[in-house]
């Protein structure tokens, strides 16, 4: 639903009225009668009502949560600091969540835990990265959900792979963009680039390292196309 508003300024004694076009409202809702906890986000609140804000800590702090945002003209919003779960695609988000959804908190981590959370169907194991520490190599972590309750230990590929940071699952391997560099990891140079791990046998190679000789800045996420084309981001 698309609503309008509206701001009256004077300017020389001349009344001008301008419009916020294209905002939307309501910015979040309960997906469904049954539970407020789930929330349904319209459209990825893309276009917010005039004034909103959302504070910071710091260039180097952490950035306070989505839901924290003021959004003083539509009040709705207020919804998503409370939720346990935020919907962007009410359809496809209900089916996988189901009527009554809930969590529970399963591991404690590290600040450092970061993302790239790939699933392999083969193991039921789901892998996922870590930036530091420690120094010199960075062993990843990875829940095996074959266990009751699910345990999470940490591996090391042969050789290494150096600050994974995106990563996706195709063909039977792991895909990892490798953000960072280190001149010797497991007496091995290290540098960005795109890494393939074989889950089954825990090795790993390199699948491309520089753009025409230059070095990648440091590489994030990335996705498979369906015909095989690796579409990536080099920030």
């Amino acid at each position: 639903m698309k609503t309008q508003y509206l701001f009256l300024t004077a300017l020389g004694g001349v009344s001008v009225v301008s419009a916020q076009i294209g905002t939307i409202s309501p910015l979040a809702q309960p997906c469904n009668a049954s539970s407020s906890r789930v929330v349904c986000i319209n459209r990825y609140a893309s276009v917010m009502p005039y004034h909103f804000f959302r504070q910071t800590d710091g260039p180097n702090e952490n950035t306070r949560p989505f839901g924290t945002t003021s959004v003083p003209n539509d009040t709705s919003f207020t919804q998503v600091g409370t939720a346990d779960f935020l919907v962007f695609d009410q359809q496809r988000g209900l089916e996988l969540l189901g009527p009554n959804p809930s969590y529970e908190y399963v591991f404690a981590v590290s600040g450092a835990v970061h993302e790239a959370p790939v699933y392999v169907p083969s193991q039921n194991k789901l892998y996922f990265s870590q930036l530091a520490p420690p120094l010199g190599f960075l062993p990843q972590l990875v829940v095996d959900l074959n266990e009751e309750p699910p345990t999470l230990s940490e591996y090391l590929p042969d050789p290494p792979i150096y600050a994974p940071n995106g990563g996706t699952f195709h063909n039977g391997s792991i895909i990892f963009g490798a953000s960072g560099g280190n001149d010797s990891v497991g007496g091995m140079e290290h540098r960005p680039g795109l890494v393939k791990l074989d889950p089954g046998t825990n090795k790993t190679e390199y699948m491309l390292n520089n753009y025409f000789g230059f070095y990648f800045n440091t590489i994030d996420d990335l996705f498979v196309h369906p015909n095989g084309d690796i579409w990536f981001t080099d920030p």
